[in-house]
């Protein structure tokens, strides 16, 4: 038992210190009070234009990343997924982090490319987080499941970025737990310590207790509670031993017996003492010991002077002096620091102690009472006390208590590092578990409506101005090149800027983003239009690259009337969404064509619904043809539609195909022999004026259409929501 103690208590000890000292430095040096485990400062330089993190390095998701920087120009920090950053950062020169060594090794790799200036990373929208400008720079991020890369850069986009950046996980609770550590490490130490260099108690009175079982005889030492009753000056401490004579109970000792047994009592001896009782031989060697035990049944007797043989002082025995050893006497060891004051009581008493034969009645018979002649008087004696029953070892209070005590510290030591383990592995972040490509919307609502808001201010800007290049940084094809006739037009037909058209602006959008893995990427949006009640525009912003700015590609104006699809839910659409359309949405372009070519008798004009403003144009176009066709220089008239463009797709929540398409349209006039003709006035007059034609007029135009496939379970035709032109040059042959 003491062996199992003391090495349990080393153990623990170790293990304290080893977690005590762990826990102080992961609380007050690797974590610290903000629960964040941070790099320090790395400088990391680039000759190109950014230095940016590989996407393997941020593998878990959960915590939160802090990123700073400082350096000596305006930097910028984001943090976006690899799908953006890979993208923007397509053959130009940058610096890739491609591992990190705790605590502070960083391996780079350099990545050649061009050196050109990029976008401003300030002026996308596509970072998860961003901080740039003057001074230093921070970002804090919840890692997210996925691959995102960290980019640090110039603001301005240009090259040789120079910066000291720190990267910090920000772990929840992880100070505390910490704490917790040191404080389970410092209990650990001290129940260790108090273990293993506690002193010997219950294991030694154990082993006394087996060698009085074994010898019947028990270990007397000189200082015990267990010595001969009396105390002897030190001047004494020569005297021999003297032998214990045997006795027995006194109620049958005879007065010749008694004075028998004080003279061998006073007379010196040299045979070892034995267990005899020590008390009874020093009551009964006292100057007026009694020869006759006092029976209470019978009268008493007057006491028998004994001849003294000795002087008194040899009667006493000799006190054993500390360390002195007397043959036949073995030291008692004192009881256990922790035993109880009742088994302190049971380990004084002899009756306690067994012996290998018959246990003998203790005397207990109080020394007689003396009247002032000396005569004895009679005194009732005591019953005689059984002997205390002994227990085996195993079985003791102490005993069960000491095991039940070490038992405990067991299950506390093992329940603390369970708990330890547990809050401890509940800091590690889960590793990131995607295995799909990378896929995000193109755009957040808040971003969408942001790029919304800046081509309202824009337009209104190019439109005042009558801005080519302006209108190019909000535009693109096919509403561009619309944007940028009419702009044609209004020079020549307002060259003072008189008429400019009055300013408007997309109200309240409604985004439908889709999600995308690769760029270009797209997002619809319907709104209303300011000034314009009845009219409603739905447009297609599109991103050609990371770098690309948010341009509108598609627009047209369907009437309050008309009931577009919703927003929520729209999507890129799939083999399988496509396999579901009642029609292609390829082969809607040329059949639309032919349908308005042909005019409302055409045989595909049964798989259209068309809008209003679709029927409209047919009408007004069948009247100019009838009446340009009277003119007498006019041999015929034709109106032929053809696809431009590729159609862009997207799938409603309900299944169906929403479709952008464009058409150019060709109105022409041929020329009778022998006569000319050129534009004189008109809008034709922007793109051609006062020539002279001799076979041939044409007035060119674009056209932008958004209709409804349906899917094969709704069936039904496809619906036309707008259809808006513009005419984009004109001349002749």
């Amino acid at each position: 038992m003491r062996f199992a103690r003391t090495a349990l208590g080393l153990l623990l000890t170790l293990i304290g210190l080893v977690v005590g000292v762990a826990g102080a430095a992961a609380a007050f040096w690797l974590v610290g009070p903000d629960n964040t485990i941070s790099t320090g400062g790395r400088s990391l330089t680039s000759d190109g234009l950014a230095v940016v993190t590989a996407p393997d390095l941020l593998d878990r998701h959960g915590p939160t990343l802090r990123v700073s920087v400082t350096g000596s120009k305006p930097l910028f920090v984001g943090i976006a997924q690899d799908l953006d950053v890979a993208d923007y950062l397509a053959g130009a020169a940058h610096t890739r982090v491609i591992r990190y060594d705790v605590p502070s090794t960083i391996s780079t790799q350099t990545m050649n490319g061009f050196e050109n200036k990029l976008t401003p990373p300030g002026d996308l929208d596509w970072w998860v987080a961003k901080s740039g400008g003057t001074g230093g720079q921070s970002i804090a991020w919840p890692m997210q499941d996925g691959r995102y890369s960290v980019v640090v850069m110039n603001a301005d986009g240009t090259p040789a970025v120079d910066a000291k950046v720190s990267f910090g996980i920000e772990l929840h609770r992880s100070f505390g737990i910490s704490l917790l550590v040191l404080g389970a490490g410092i209990v650990a130490l001290t129940l260790g310590i108090a273990l293993a260099f506690r002193r010997p108690s219950a294991a030694s009175d154990a082993e006394d207790v087996d060698a009085v079982t074994e010898t019947g005889t028990a270990p007397v030492r000189s200082d015990s509670p267990f010595a001969p009753v009396g105390r002897v000056p030190a001047m004494l401490d020569d005297v021999p031993a003297y032998r214990a004579p045997d006795v027995r109970p006194v109620e049958h000792v005879t007065a010749d017996e008694a004075t028998e047994t004080l003279a061998v009592i006073a007379q010196p001896s040299s045979t070892p003492a034995v267990s005899a009782a020590p008390h009874q031989a020093a009551v009964l060697a006292g100057p007026n010991a009694p020869t006759q035990a006092l029976d209470p049944t019978t009268p008493a007797t007057p006491a028998v002077p004994a001849p003294v043989a000795a002087p008194a002082r040899q009667a006493v025995p000799a006190r054993q002096a500390p360390g002195r050893s007397t043959p036949g006497v073995q030291p008692l060891r004192s009881a256990p620091m922790l035993m109880s004051p009742a088994a302190v009581a049971r380990a004084k008493s002899r009756a306690a102690l067994p012996t290998t034969t018959a246990p003998a009645a203790p005397l207990t018979t109080p020394t007689p009472a003396w009247d002032a002649e000396g005569a004895a008087q009679p005194t009732r004696q005591a019953e005689p006390t059984p002997p205390a029953e002994t227990l085996p070892l195993d079985e003791s209070p102490e005993f069960v208590k000491s095991d039940e005590a070490v038992k405990r510290t067991a299950a506390l030591l093992a329940s603390g590092a369970l708990l330890l383990t547990a809050t401890s592995c509940g800091l590690m972040p889960p590793k990131n578990n995607l295995t799909v490509p990378d896929r995000r919307p193109a755009v957040t609502v808040i971003d969408a409506k942001a790029v919304v808001t800046k081509y309202n201010e824009v337009n209104n800007k190019a439109n005042a101005t009558r801005d080519d290049k302006l209108a190019a940084t909000i535009e693109s094809q096919p509403t561009l090149a619309q944007t940028l006739a009419g702009f044609q037009i209004g020079r020549k037909l307002d060259a003072a800027g008189k008429a400019t058209d009055k300013p408007f602006t997309f109200t309240d959008p409604v985004v439908g983003a889709p999600e995308f893995a690769a760029y270009p990427m797209r997002f619809v949006v319907t709104s209303g239009v300011s000034g314009a009640a009845g009219t409603r525009q739905l447009g297609v912003w599109e991103r050609e690259s990371a770098g690309a700015p948010w341009l509108l590609t598609h627009s047209v104006y369907p009437g309050q009337s008309i009931a577009l699809p919703a927003m929520e839910g729209v999507r890129t659409p799939s083999r399988a969404d496509v396999t579901n359309l009642a029609t292609h949405p390829t082969a809607v372009a040329p059949t639309l064509a032919a349908y308005l070519s042909g005019g409302p008798k055409a045989a595909e004009a049964k798989a259209f619904t068309p809008s209003p403003g679709m029927a409209k144009l047919l009408e007004q176009r069948a009247k100019s043809k009838v009446t340009d066709a009277a003119e007498s220089y006019i041999a015929a008239v034709s109106d032929t539609f053809k696809p431009a463009g590729t159609p862009v797709t997207f799938i409603t929540a309900d299944g169906e195909g929403l479709v952008f398409l464009a058409l150019t349209e060709q109105y022409l006039q041929r020329v009778e022999p022998g006569s000319n003709a050129y534009w004189t006035s008109g809008e034709a007059t922007a793109f051609s004026s006062m020539v002279k034609y001799t076979q041939a007029l044409h007035q060119d135009y674009l056209h932008q259409i958004a209709l409804v496939i349906p899917s094969k379970t709704t069936g039904g035709p496809i619906r036309i929501l707008s259809m808006d032109g513009q005419l984009v040059g004109a001349g002749g042959s």
